[in-house]
């Protein structure tokens, strides 16, 4: 089976079951709660994919730690997972959960890059000029990219918006280097 595959089908069926039984927005919340909690802990991922501890003893230490803090389909879900020998797939199958969710709510996201990290001033207004044409929600996750000296880019979907120093630099760059060699040409065909 192709690998890229499986973390897809567990995904989509978390999500289905979620929807079916009304719950969609509780499990995104969890799986929101796992996700953070595997980039956060490392060890965690490590311990999971470790083939001498018994599927029965990870399944038992993970209820423990989330009884109480997520639903019971989700740590159901999450037994069925280890049980198939597929922990290795959390994160890929939590990115998929949560591609689903925001697909099937309309929420989109926007990546705004900025050379200095972002205020909540600059956010609101990127989210008001860039989502202005939704009827849904969006949400915006900023990045700081010193490189792009200033200005700033903004990435949904896959349409970019660049409006850095950086490019515009490049852009004129091009134009004087590109005027440059027009200008010998004319000179030495003269």
């Amino acid at each position: 089976m192709d690998q890229s595959k499986i973390p897809v089908r567990y995904a989509r069926a978390l999500f289905l079951l979620g929807k079916e039984k009304g719950i969609i927005d509780k499990l995104a919340a969890d799986i929101n709660l796992l996700s953070e909690f595997f980039i956060n802990t490392p060890s965690v991922t490590f311990w999971l994919k470790n083939p001498v501890i018994k599927p029965k003893q990870k399944q038992s230490t993970l209820r423990k730690h989330f009884e109480g803090k997520v639903t019971e389909t989700t740590i159901k879900f999450v037994s069925l997972v280890i049980s198939k020998n597929r922990e290795k797939y959390f994160p890929d199958i939590f990115r998929n959960f949560i591609r689903f969710y925001k697909a099937d709510a309309g929420i989109r996201t926007f990546i705004l890059t900025t050379a200095v990290k972002a205020d909540a001033v600059i956010k609101q207004s990127v989210g008001l000029k860039f989502a202005k044409e939704q009827t849904t929600g969006h949400e915006i996750i900023t990045k700081v990219k010193p490189s792009i000296i200033g200005g700033f880019m903004v990435q949904c979907d896959d349409l970019l918006y660049d409006a850095s120093v950086a490019t515009e630099l490049n852009r004129m760059k091009k134009e004087l280097t590109g005027q440059v060699i027009e200008e010998a040409i004319r000179k030495t065909g003269s």
